[in-house]
C-alpha cells in the first residue's frame, strides 16, 4: 500500500509541475509545435483533426524516448498494455481499454490489430518488434472495425517503414550494454535509376545474456545441479529489403520482404508462490529462487521463432480528387517451444509445442477527395492457415525415468475471410464534419483438433525427446490410450457474418479547439477451441461466437497558446458482449483438467485519457499521459450460472500514466545534446478473470527511465546513452496458475545501453 501511494504522489507531483510549468510559459517566448501527420483514416491528416483517440510517435521521437522495442511503447499512451507473452520472448500479448487475447494458442484471433506498412498480422508470434528503421507508429484505441476490419476491437497497433529519399544513404549503429548487450544495425538505400528507381535494405543483429539464470544438469540422486543456461536472454535477427518505383508522377510501385529468427533460449518462469514439489533423493521442497529472473525448468531451452514474408503495393493517382491503392502480402511462420509450468527439474508438467501460420491477403482501396467530401472505401480478401500441437507431459511413475503419460492436443484452422468497408468524411458546414462509416465482414473457418491420451518412453528432461510425436518425440515411443476428440474440418466448419458500423461529428469550435462524438462497433472473430475436450464437452465442433464491443466516446483536441500547448483529453464507455473465456474444470487423473471457450461473459469499461505536450522554449518541452479505466464483469455464465461476482477483467489496471521532461542543449559547432527523462506508473493487474494469482502484479509501480542523445552538427553522427528502469523495479509482466504450482515472468530489470550511429 505505502508504494502506490508513494507511486501517486509521484504522479500527483508531475501534475503539478506540468501546470507550473504552464504558468511559466507565460514569462517565456514559447516555441510551436511541429504538426502530427497521421494515416488513422487510411488518407494523411493533421493529428488535431481525426476525430480518434491516436497516439502518435515518429522516428525522433521514438530516438529520444529510448523506445527499442514496441512494448516500450504502453508506457506513454494511455490504457495500453504490450508485453511478451508468458514464458516467450517475441509473442505480442497486447491490450488496449481492457480488450485484448491473453492467450496466443494458433485456434485464438487477437483483440488488438498489429501491421506493419498496411499489412494485417494475423499471429501474435513475432510481433514484439523491435524498432529501427521506422518513420512512425501509431498506436489507435477503441474498435477501428470499419476501416481495419476484424480483431481490432481494442485498437491497432500501425508500425509504418521509412520511406527512401532517393538519396545514396548508409546508416551503421553499434550498440553495447549490460549483460553483454551487442547490437548492430546498418540500414542504407540507393538509387538505381534518379527519382524513379530506388533499392533499400536494413540488418540488425541483437544479442544479450540474460537477466538471470537457469539450473540445468540435475543429479536425480543427490538433488544437485551442475550446470546452468541463460534466462531472459537474447538472440534476435531480423532483415528487410524493399524496392521502390516511380515510373511517373502518377504512379508507384512498392515491393518489400523481411525476415524475423529470434533464437533465445526459453524463457524459464520463477515459482511465485512455493511448489510442492520434492527432491526424490532428499524429500525437501524445490524452494523458490530468491531472484526473480532464475528459475529451474527441465525442459530444453531450445527455441526458435521465425516469421517471414514480403509485400507488394501500388498506388496510381487518377488525378487530383482520386487515387487507387492495391496491397498484396503473404507471411509465413514458425515456433518451436517448451513451456514448464512447475518450474522444477521434474517432467511433472512440461508442454513441448510446435506452431506454424500462413497468411495471404489482396486489399483494393479507393480515395476520393473534393472541397467537402473525403471518401474512403475497399475490398478486402484474407486466408491463411494457422497450426500447431503441444504435448502436456505428465509424471506417470519414478520421476525422470523417461516414462510418462502424454496429453497429446494438436490441429489446424483454415480461415477465408471477405470483407468490403466504405467511409465517408463530409464538411456539413465550414465547422462541423459528419463521418460515417461501414464495414460488413463475412469469415468462414474449418478445423482439426485432436486430443489424444498417450503413455510415452524415452522422453526425459534437458532434451528435445520430450513429448510424443505430436511436437518433438519419436511416435515409435508412444502407446495410445484414448481417443478424447477428433473432429475433422467438414465436422468443426462454421461461417459469421457481421456489420461494423461508425459514426462522428467534429466540431471546429475554433482554430485551435476540436471537439468530437463518436460511436464504433468492433469484432473479434468467432472460432474453436483447439483444447477442446469432447468427452466434456461434446459441442466442441460447434466453436464459439464473435465478441463484440460497442464504444461512445467524446473528446477535445485542442492546440493552445500559439500552437505551443497541445491538449487532448477523450472520454469513453464500452459494451464488451459475447466475451470468449476460457471455463477450466478438473479433470481425474492423469488429465487433471480441461478447457472450454464460451461465449459466456458481458462487460462494461467507462474511462478517460488525457494527453499533453507542453512547448514553452525551443530547448524544454515537457508531455504528460494519463489513462483511467472502471472495468467490470457484469455477468459472467458458468455451467448456468452467474458467477462474475469472483470474476474480474484481467490486464486492465485502473491507472496509467507517464510525465516526461525533454531538454535541448545547443552545443554550436559540437553539435546539440538531447536530455530525456520520464516516469511511468501503472496500477495493479490481474492475470486470470476467474481466479488470483500471487504471479499477478499485485502492486502499483513507477518505472523512471532517462535519456541523452548527442547529434553532430553536421547530424551525420549520433550518439546516445539509455538507461532503463533506474529504480531498478521489480515488476510482473504475466504468469500462470495452474495445479502443478504459480509461476511469474518479469520485466527487465536496470539496463544500460551505450549506442553509436554513423550515418553517410
Amino acid at each position: 500500500m505505502t508504494n502506490k501511494i508513494i507511486a501517486k504522489k509521484r504522479l500527483s507531483t508531475a501534475v503539478a509541475m506540468i501546470c507550473a510549468a504552464g504558468l511559466a510559459s507565460t514569462l517565456a517566448e514559447a516555441a510551436a509545435l511541429e504538426e502530427v501527420v497521421v494515416t488513422a483514416q487510411k488518407r494523411e491528416q493533421n493529428l488535431q483533426e481525426v476525430p480518434v483517440s491516436i497516439t502518435s510517435y515518429n522516428a525522433m521521437e521514438l530516438e529520444n524516448k529510448g523506445i527499442r522495442s514496441v512494448i516500450d511503447l504502453e508506457k506513454s499512451s494511455p490504457n495500453t498494455q504490450m508485453r511478451a507473452s508468458r514464458a516467450t520472448n517475441s509473442t505480442l500479448t497486447a491490450y488496449i481499454r481492457g480488450v485484448g487475447q491473453q492467450d496466443p494458442l494458433w485456434g485464438f484471433e487477437p483483440g488488438v490489430g498489429v501491421y506493419v506498412d498496411d499489412v494485417y498480422y494475423a499471429r501474435p508470434q513475432a510481433a514484439v518488434m523491435d524498432v529501427f528503421d521506422v518513420e512512425r507508429i501509431e498506436v489507435l484505441r477503441g474498435p477501428q472495425g470499419t476501416l481495419y476490419g476484424k480483431n481490432t476491437v481494442g485498437g491497432a497497433i500501425k508500425y509504418i517503414t521509412r520511406k527512401m529519399t532517393g538519396e545514396s544513404t548508409v546508416k551503421t549503429t553499434l550498440a553495447f550494454g549490460t549483460d553483454g548487450q551487442q547490437e548492430a544495425t546498418i540500414t542504407g538505400q540507393l538509387p538505381v535509376i534518379e527519382d524513379k528507381l530506388y533499392i533499400g535494405a536494413a540488418v540488425s543483429k541483437m544479442e544479450r545474456d540474460g537477466y538471470g539464470k537457469v539450473k540445468t544438469g540435475y543429479d536425480l540422486a543427490t538433488g544437485t545441479f551442475s550446470g546452468s543456461e541463460e534466462n531472459y536472454n537474447k538472440d534476435v535477427s531480423v532483415a528487410r529489403i524493399s524496392v521502390e518505383y516511380t515510373p511517373t508522377d502518377k504512379l508507384f510501385f512498392r515491393l518489400s520482404a523481411d525476415k524475423t529468427d529470434d533464437e533465445s533460449n526459453q524463457v524459464c518462469g520463477t515459482q511465485s508462490n512455493q511448489t510442492t514439489l520434492t527432491h526424490p533423493a532428499t524429500g525437501e521442497l524445490f524452494l523458490a529462487s530468491g531472484d526473480p529472473y532464475d528459475g529451474a525448468c527441465g525442459t530444453t531451452h531450445k527455441q526458435n521463432v521465425e516469421n517471414q514474408g514480403f509485400s507488394f503495393t501500388a498506388q496510381y493517382d487518377v488525378n487530383d480528387q482520386v487515387s487507387l491503392k492495391y496491397v498484396y502480402a503473404d507471411r509465413e511462420g514458425e515456433t518451436q517451444q517448451f513451456i514448464d509450468f512447475e518450474s522444477t527439474p521434474l517432467d511433472a508438467f512440461d508442454v513441448p509445442a510446435s506452431y506454424s501460420d500462413e497468411q495471404q491477403s489482396h486489399e483494393f482501396q479507393v480515395n476520393f477527395t473534393t472541397e467537402r467530401l473525403a471518401l474512403v472505401g475497399g475490398l478486402y480478401y484474407f486466408e491463411g492457415n494457422s497450426a500447431g500441437a503441444f504435448d502436456v507431459v505428465l509424471n506417470g511413475g519414478s520421476p525422470m525415468d523417461g516414462t510418462h503419460t502424454d496429453l497429446g492436443i494438436g490441429g489446424d484452422v483454415d480461415t477465408e475471410s471477405m470483407s468490403a468497408y466504405l467511409n465517408a468524411s463530409y464538411d456539413l458546414t465550414d465547422t462541423v464534419t459528419l463521418t460515417t462509416g461501414v464495414r460488413t465482414t463475412r469469415d468462414e473457418k474449418n478445423s482439426n483438433i485432436q486430443r489424444f491420451l498417450y503413455s510415452s518412453t524415452n522422453s526425459f528432461p534437458y532434451s528435445t525427446n520430450q513429448g510424443s510425436g505430436f511436437t518433438y518425440g519419436d511416435p515409435a515411443d508412444d502407446t495410445l490410450l484414448a481417443v478424447i476428440t477428433d473432429i475433422n474440418d467438414q465436422q468443426a466448419d462454421e461461417d459469421w457474418s457481421q456489420v461494423s458500423p461508425s459514426i462522428k461529428v467534429d466540431w471546429q469550435m475554433s482554430e485551435d479547439i476540436m471537439l468530437y462524438v463518436s460511436y464504433a462497433e468492433g469484432f473479434k472473430s468467432g472460432g474453436f477451441d483447439m483444447r477442446g475436450s469432447a468427452d466434456v464437452n461434446p459441442r466442441v465442433a460447434e466453436g464459439y461466437d464473435p465478441e463484440t464491443v460497442e464504444t461512445w466516446e467524446a473528446g477535445i483536441k485542442s492546440q493552445l497558446l500559439d500552437d505551443s500547448l497541445r491538449l487532448n483529453f477523450t472520454v469513453f464507455d464500452m459494451d464488451y458482449t459475447d466475451m470468449q473465456l476460457t471455463v477450466q474444470s478438473i479433470q481425474p487423473a492423469p488429465i487433471f483438467f480441461s478447457s472450454d471457450v464460451v461465449n459466456a461473459g458481458t462487460a462494461e469499461i467507462k474511462g478517460a485519457e488525457l494527453e499533453i505536450i507542453a512547448q514553452f522554449t525551443d530547448a524544454f518541452s515537457t508531455t504528460l499521459s494519463i489513462g483511467h479505466m472502471d472495468a467490470q464483469l457484469v455477468e459472467v455464465i458458468s455451467g448456468g450460472v452467474d458467477v462474475s461476482n469472483s470474476w474480474e477483467m484481467l490486464n486492465s489496471p485502473d491507472w496509467t500514466g507517464q510525465f516526461g521532461v525533454n531538454y535541448e542543449i545547443n552545443l554550436g559547432n559540437a553539435g546539440s545534446l538531447m536530455l530525456n527523462s520520464a516516469i511511468s506508473y501503472r496500477d495493479a493487474s490481474r492475470n486470470f478473470n476467474n481466479v488470483t494469482c500471487s504471479c499477478d502484479q499485485d502492486e502499483s509501480y513507477t518505472l523512471w527511465d532517462a535519456t541523452v542523445n548527442w547529434y553532430s552538427a553536421d547530424e551525420n553522427w549520433t550518439a546516445s546513452f539509455y538507461v532503463k528502469n533506474i529504480d531498478d523495479t521489480s515488476y510482473k509482466t504475466g504468469g500462470y496458475n495452474l495445479g502443478s504450482g504459480e509461476l511469474a515472468f518479469y520485466g527487465a530489470p536496470r539496463t544500460v545501453t551505450a549506442s553509436l550511429s554513423y550515418e553517410f
